[in-house]
């Protein structure tokens, strides 16, 4: 089994601690055989330093010296895309100017309030409403697109979700948006793109991102592919879970998980 983890964050990152030599040492001190940066771009994000891309010749520059001090590595270059419904037209201009392995699709902002401000996201809703205007904005995102690779943290509104519930009440579930997660679940598998199994959400949710009752709808739909990524920000994060996450995506039915070069796929078998 080759061990990849296509969800990492160095300092060129506004919110990452780790730097990229940081994150090589210790991807190979786990095991892993290949890791894809995918330092955020948040275009139009109201909170102050959030929308601060990389300075790309410094990142690209860091990328290749990491490349030759680390040869038994694979690393590849990502973007983890904050998408925002007014900065698309800019935003893929960008993505299209640089020489990326990996386009990674991400939604923190619904109706441009990210669900990390909780006070001010979930303030005068309920759970339900909370979770279905998140999935609807999903959705949206997800469908408005169609130069990406894979779709990251479907169900991120329950990580910061303030309610009073059970622990298996705080993901998001298939059965609290149906109707917008199968828009977006098939909108995947007809372009043929992957399926993000985020394992951050062991620690914050008790369960990967997506909820398995989507994973399982996914692969019902017809999906097959899967890319695995902790989300890591820091060492202590990097590879978290992901041997956890091929095993129960496999127990469900899962075929395949994806590595990019270029923007060209290779599939492993789960």
């Amino acid at each position: 089994m080759r061990l990849m983890d296509y969800h990492t964050h160095t300092n060129h990152s506004m919110d990452g601690k780790q730097t990229i030599r940081e994150l090589c040492a210790s991807m190979l001190a786990l095991g892993a055989a290949e890791a894809c940066l995918t330092e955020h771009i948040e275009p139009g994000h109201p909170e102050p330093g959030i929308d601060k891309p990389p300075v790309w010749p410094d990142w690209f520059a860091e990328i290749a010296a990491a490349r030759r001090d680390f040869p038994e590595l694979t690393l590849r270059a990502g973007i983890e895309i904050g998408d925002n419904p007014f900065c698309r037209e800019a935003t893929r201009a960008l993505l299209d100017s640089l020489p990326l392995d990996f386009r990674l699709l991400s939604l923190h902002l619904v109706n441009g309030i990210d669900c990390y401000d909780a006070a001010a996201y979930y303030k005068g809703k309920t759970r339900v409403q909370a979770y279905r205007e998140y999935a609807a904005a999903k959705a949206e995102s997800v469908c408005a697109w169609e130069d990406f690779d894979s779709v990251a943290h479907i169900g991120y509104v329950g990580r910061y979700a303030p309610y009073p519930m059970e622990p298996e009440d705080r993901p998001l579930q298939y059965r609290d948006a149906p109707e917008e997660l199968d828009a977006l679940l098939r909108h995947i598998i007809r372009l043929d793109k992957c399926l993000e199994i985020n394992t951050s959400g062991y620690d914050s949710i008790g369960c990967p991102m997506p909820h398995p009752s989507i994973v399982r709808r996914y692969i019902e739909l017809g999906g097959t592919c899967f890319t695995f990524g902790s989300d890591a920000h820091t060492t202590d994060r990097d590879m978290k879970d992901i041997r956890r996450g091929m095993e129960e995506v496999r127990a469900l039915g899962g075929k395949w998980y994806c590595g990019f070069e270029g923007r060209k796929r290779t599939a492993y078998r789960l």
